[in-house]
């Protein structure tokens, strides 16, 4: 949970590391030719950690306001 502006913006930062990270991840593996089963079996987790991570920014933004 979010708890401070400084919280929100290290989160933000966290946000926008895991988003780059998750599109470097799906071209390496594409590009090592996996299946599109085999990378979202690999991706899930990092996009449920980075959906995670979006949803506390939103609760904050939303009790901020």
């Amino acid at each position: 949970m979010i708890r401070s502006d400084d919280e929100y913006r290290a989160t933000s930062g966290r946000v926008a590391a895991a988003e780059r990270r998750i599109h470097e991840q799906e071209e390496r593996l594409r590009s090592a030719g996996l299946t599109a089963a085999e990378i979202k079996r690999v991706i899930d987790p990092l996009k449920s950690f980075y959906l995670g991570l979006k949803e506390e920014l939103e609760e904050y933004e939303r009790r901020r306001s």
